[in-house]
């Protein structure tokens, strides 16, 4: 490899980085990106994701839960817990001690009723929270945050700094955000958000997207019709149900608000969590070309499908046509352009 493992790692490390405080800035986190991405921020997917990727980055990680102490209201727990649980991203473990600080600064039961689900996903003991490398352990201090002990984490106490800015409901990539503001946090909001944002779309297919029941969005869908608030026409056996999009938007977004880009998080994170791992899998010592070649090209197997489905178009070739070590150039110039699309 041209590359070392170590340096590859840390790049793809710090690129991830940079794209996720980008995200956290447009909702409000006190940073200094200035990013305007072309598509809507989804909360629960992004949050779920940072919670193991900012485990490498203790800034980032405080300033999200000064951001969950000013505009946690707005999380769906319920669908955090759907998305950890059956997507696989994220970290269990630091998402339950996330929620059992946040029961004690929002008196709320969404929190406790995290903590529960999270309480069976706690790591062996002594794990500390944040890593600078692979296997390595961080330093803490003598005093434990009570919360992240309970599921086997270390790190020192939370000084929460107040410099979080409320959601800015007039930005059209917290479109999200305001729809919830509208019509409550749940099915209802979401659904209209891609509604909003998109051509529309079946109710399998919208529950997919979302994280939802199908059933129970159908019955959504059912009722928006009813009240006038979406059309539905028939396409073969299925209902396809769509909006009015230049009627809402002028609602949900702004008049001037320019035609952002639905993206699918939950694929988009799912795919990102498998270049991840897969990376932070690797042993320095005991990675060689033949290695690092294998073991990028599994976790681009897994990754590739989601992140085409994404709605980003992103450029991945087909491993197949590259024998052992011939497919390194080719991963690292697809991841290469990956965090480019992602960081444009």
């Amino acid at each position: 490899m041209t590359t070392s493992v170590t340096t590859f790692r840390n790049e793809f490390t710090d690129k991830l980085l940079n794209f996720l405080w980008g995200q956290w800035c447009q909702m409000g986190v006190a940073g200094s990106s200035n990013r305007k991405t072309p598509w809507i921020n989804d909360p629960e997917p992004i949050l779920a994701f940072t919670t193991e990727v900012a485990r490498h980055d203790a800034r980032m990680f405080d300033e999200v839960l000064d951001w969950l102490v000013t505009n946690g209201s707005w999380i769906n727990t319920q669908r955090l817990s759907t998305i950890v649980k059956r997507d696989k991203v994220g970290d269990s473990a630091v998402v339950g001690a996330i929620a059992s600080w946040m029961s004690e600064q929002d008196k709320s039961m969404k929190w406790r009723g995290l903590t529960r689900r999270m309480v069976s996903e706690a790591k062996a003991p002594n794990s500390a929270l944040f890593n600078a490398q692979p296997g390595g352990v961080a330093m803490v201090s003598e005093e434990l945050d009570p919360h992240f002990q309970r599921y086997g984490l270390q790190r020192g106490p939370i000084r929460i700094r107040r410099m979080t800015k409320l959601v800015n409901m007039k930005d059209p990539t917290n479109v999200m955000f305001k729809s919830r503001a509208a019509f409550g946090i749940g099915i209802r909001a979401d659904v209209m958000a891609y509604l909003v944002t998109t051509a529309g779309g079946h109710a399998r297919q919208i529950a997919g997207i979302l994280g939802y029941n199908h059933m129970r969005v159908t019955e959504v869908l059912a009722d928006m019709a009813e009240a006038g608030m979406v059309t539905a026409h028939s396409v073969g056996r299925t209902r396809h149900y769509r909006v009015e999009r230049m009627q809402w938007r002028d609602l949900l977004m702004s008049e001037q608000s320019q035609v952002l880009r639905w993206v699918n998080w939950r694929s988009l994170t799912r795919g990102l969590s498998a270049i991840w791992r897969g990376v932070r899998e690797l042993d320095d010592t005991r990675t060689d070309a033949y290695v690092f070649s294998s073991r990028m090209r599994k976790a681009m197997q897994a990754a590739r499908d989601d992140l085409q489905n994404s709605g980003i178009d992103f450029a991945i070739e087909d491993d197949q046509s590259y024998l052992a070590e011939a497919y390194t150039p080719v991963f690292v110039r697809d991841i290469s352009g990956v965090m480019e699309s992602l960081l444009r």
